[in-house]
């Protein structure tokens, strides 16, 4: 085989295996990617839909105890009290007491004076005939104004008390949550139309979901699909159910948004390899042209001793031309040692890529899992409190029991709800500080007694030790750090312990210290105590609630106050210990004072 024909094979040697390597690293980057895009509009309309199955629960509770109310014979909501009921209900744009379909309304309460529009009879028919709450779809056209209704029944008396909930409040709802661009949430009914959606809401309220949406999300509670957006646009999105109204809720992107960093590194590494494999060619053409010339030389100088030329013998090969195929041989193991050390390096990377996804895969698991025994507990809860409630021959002390469960147990749902949402926003660098002089030991101590007046920590001894400290920082925020960490010590501390909450201050920082005489934290879970959904490991049926975000809100909120948190065992009591330190305010602020000009 000729020279030049063994370097261009040696040039497709190297060339094609690298080819291949990327090519197989792109797909696996293409699949992680849309796996972890998949999670998070899974975990986008999950948070969406707590947030609407929740409003929607409040707007029936509310008006149940109106209906209960008047069925008794008191007097609904006086209007003095309108604004305040209105505030409490953002969904809600009118409230009516109706006799019967058709007839004129006994009582109405109106956010818009303007809004005159009757309550269609079918909704009114539909709460008599059944006796039981209900929540209709989208009614009406664009121009006497797209509406649905929420109702229930007045026992006794025949009469229902509605809610008029218009498509402007159900897209204001929406817009409360941000959706990063160009991303779109659309909220449709039980019959596919369209409630609300936050990209050209006035263009596509009131029509019909795509049959492909509609065929895909019937009878499902969740999951996700790669279809056509109603534009024609192909679309990855993910979908929930809502449990309260049985519409559904869906999130998504352009598929070509979704899948445009692997086509740019995808494009980006064909054109480098492309222009490596020319630039290789030239050099193998150029050295193949100069070992030849070499070559001729030795051949020339083989004929002349042959033919009996003795100064044949002491001709010489040029110097540059032994070096030239000397430093091309060395050039050619230097590259092939290249191409094996980047093989080897794309492997590990490749290795390393695997176990991280498949641990994300199992943390994803354990976190649903745990997810589901949180809520499954206070809507346990909830559910039998609202038996006891049914029931028409509970004593007054059950039915007081009961409402208080039902209070408890839907402040831990909002508290986990906002922990989610909390991390979102965290997440995508939505959460802003309002700094302002804050004096620390004032907050731990608001914090202490609202956990006491919560009953929250009552069969813990919880000390505080707090001195005067002032930060720049926002003092809704920080409440929230301390609160976090006092409630993850009374979580894990046994009945009977301790907890210490400490403000003190330390050369120029402040220090907030949460110690407890627990049983520490396991020393696998140490560096990465603050990470989202780590928790100790413990059965899926542990006492301790919690959704494993608690820690991870506190780092990233001190984080953006520029102070650092950090946790460790054998702490002051014997248990684990938790510090946050910040910028300390030197001087505490001066009170508002008249000029003296």
């Amino acid at each position: 085989m000729r020279i030049r024909s063994q370097l261009l094979a040696l040039v497709v040697a190297l060339v094609v295996p690298i080819a291949l390597l990327a090519g197989a690293t792109l797909v696996q980057l293409q699949s992680v990617q849309r796996h972890e895009q998949e999670e998070r509009l899974r975990e986008r309309v999950t948070a969406l839909r707590l947030a609407l199955d929740s409003q929607v629960e409040s707007s029936l509770s509310v008006l149940a105890r109106l209906a209960e109310d008047r069925g008794a014979g008191g007097e609904l909501v006086d209007r003095s009290d309108a604004a305040a009921l209105f505030a409490s209900q953002p969904l809600w744009r009118s409230i009516t007491l109706l006799a019967a379909p058709g007839a004129p309304p006994l009582w109405r309460l109106s956010r818009d004076a303007h809004d005159e529009a009757p309550v269609p009879a079918t909704v009114v028919e539909g709460v008599r005939e059944s006796g039981a709450a209900f929540v209709s779809g989208l009614l009406g056209d664009g121009e006497t104004g797209h509406r649905s209704y929420i109702a229930v029944p007045v026992q006794p008396g025949g009469s229902v008390l509605v809610v008029t909930v218009g498509d402007r409040e159900w897209i204001a709802f929406l817009r409360r949550y941000a959706v990063p661009g160009p991303g779109t949430v659309t909220l449709s009914d039980r019959d596919g139309r369209i409630v609300a959606r936050t990209l050209d809401h006035e263009v596509w309220v009131g029509e019909a979901s795509p049959p492909q949406f509609r065929q895909a999300t019937h009878g499902q509670d969740d999951g996700v699909l790669t279809g056509r957006s109603l534009d024609g646009t192909p679309y990855f999105s993910a979908f929930s159910r809502l449990r309260s109204t049985g519409w559904v809720l869906a999130s998504g992107a352009p598929v070509a948004v979704l899948d445009g960093t692997v086509r740019k590194t995808t494009l980006v590494t064909v054109v480098s390899l492309a222009a490596a494999t020319v630039a290789a060619l030239l050099l193998a053409a150029v050295i193949s042209n100069r070992i030849a010339g070499a070559m001729s030389g030795v051949l020339e100088m083989a004929a002349g001793i042959a033919g009996g030329d003795d100064d044949a013998a002491d001709a010489r090969l040029s110097q540059v031309d032994a070096d030239t195929v000397r430093q091309k041989v060395q050039e050619a193991a230097e590259a092939r040692r290249a191409r094996d050390e980047a093989q080897a390096r794309a492997l590990a990377s490749e290795s390393r890529a695997r176990s991280i996804a498949e641990a994300a895969s199992r943390s994803k698991d354990q976190y649903i899992a745990m997810l589901g025994h949180e809520l499954r507990n206070p809507l346990s809860a909830i559910a039998s409190a609202a038996e006891v409630l049914a029931w028409p021959h509970s004593a007054p002390g059950d039915r007081a029991r009961a409402t208080e469960v039902v209070h408890r147990q839907t402040r831990h749902l909002r508290r986990m709800v906002d922990d989610l949402l909390d991390a979102t926003r965290l997440a995508s660098g939505k959460l802003s500080i309002d700094r302002r002089p804050v004096e620390l030991s004032a907050l731990a101590r608001h914090v202490l007694d609202h956990f006491e007046a919560a009953g929250r920590g009552s069969e813990l001894a919880i000390e505080l030790r707090a001195e005067p400290v002032w930060v720049e920082g926002d003092e809704v925020r920080l409440e929230q750090v301390v609160a976090n960490l006092l409630d993850n010590a009374c979580k894990y501390t046994p009945a009977g312990g301790r907890v210490r909450l400490a403000v003190r201050a330390e050369a120029a920082q402040a220090l907030i210290v949460v110690a407890d005489d627990g049983p520490g934290l396991e020393p696998e879970l140490l560096p990465r105590v603050f990470d989202s959904f780590s928790q100790g490991s413990r059965p899926i049926d542990r006492a301790s609630g919690g959704v494993g975000l608690g820690l991870a809100i506190v780092r990233q909120i001190v984080a953006l106050h520029g102070g650092e948190v950090d946790a460790a065992n054998g702490g002051e009591l014997g248990g684990s210990v938790f510090t946050v330190r910040l910028a300390r305010r030197r001087s505490r602020p001066r009170p508002a004072g008249r000029c003296a000009c």
